[in-house]
């Protein structure tokens, strides 16, 4: 018979069991481990194989290079300017636009401009105008200088008359208030004086210059609207105005005859 064991009522002890659960965590921790010890050897043998290169850094753009505006070429001669016509045959408003409050600044747009060659009618007005023929705005005055050069060489004199005016006798949608408009003449200033000089019969004194060669001069020097106006109640004379983002002052061809300073059609 086997031997009695001192506890007949009692099973022999067994091994401890883990739960399911906790096995599955474990196993996949340790999968993640193995994960990060596969990478950072992989990563190690990288780094021996492909030295580290310097980051590629961006070349600075070249700055871009001004270019400079060509010269303005004067435009060709028209064969003929009659009165109350305008160069381009359309409204004022469509060559130029119109007015505008909200574009305009005096401070900014207008310049004051002085050649003693022209004959400013401001200057003789009296105290009781305050008008000023020299103030224009900055679009019209590249033509304008050019216009100078032209009745210069034509020996005349350039008068203006009228330049810009914030108020008074011009209508409410008028460009002389934006001072984008011109009011031009070129007459004898004084019809008394002899058109050759006394001391030298071979020098020609300034002389006036009809209004239709006026026009065909202002039109060869740029302006983008000429009108030969002849108003019922004052005196005939010639009305050029310019866009406001007209081109700035720049250079312009000069080498067309001196009697007739234009260049042909190209």
């Amino acid at each position: 018979m086997p031997p009695l064991s001192p506890f007949p009522h009692q099973d022999p002890p067994s091994r401890p069991r883990f739960p399911l659960a906790l096995k599955i965590v474990v196993f996949v921790v340790a999968a993640h481990l193995l994960v990060i010890l596969v990478l950072s050897v992989r990563g190690s043998l990288d780094r021996r194989v492909k030295p580290e290169t310097a980051p590629a850094t961006e070349e600075p753009a070249p700055e871009p290079v001004a270019q400079e505006e060509p010269p303005f070429r004067l435009r060709p001669f028209p064969a003929s300017f009659p009165r109350r016509s305008c160069m381009p045959d359309v409204r004022e408003s469509e060559a130029c636009g119109s007015i505008s409050n909200s574009l305009f600044s005096p401070g900014r747009d207008l310049v004051f401009v002085d050649d003693p060659r022209v004959w400013w009618e401001s200057e003789f007005d009296g105290e009781t105008d305050d008008e000023c023929d020299h103030t224009m705005h900055r679009s019209i005055e590249a033509p304008f200088r050019r216009l100078v050069e032209l009745v210069c060489a034509s020996n005349a004199t350039l008068r203006v008359q009228e330049c810009y005016r914030a108020t008074g006798i011009h209508s409410g949608a008028s460009l002389h208030k934006e001072g984008r408009a011109l009011d031009l003449t070129c007459p004898d200033l004084d019809p008394s004086v002899p058109k050759t000089s006394p001391t030298n019969p071979d020098q020609v004194l300034p002389t006036a210059l009809s209004l239709e060669i006026l026009a065909k001069l202002c039109w060869a020097a740029g302006f983008d609207w000429v009108y030969y106006e002849v108003p019922r109640n004052s005196g005939a004379h010639l009305h050029v105005s310019m866009r406001r983002d007209a081109p700035a002052l720049r250079p312009y061809v000069d080498d067309a005859p001196k009697e007739v300073k234009f260049l042909p059609a190209e």
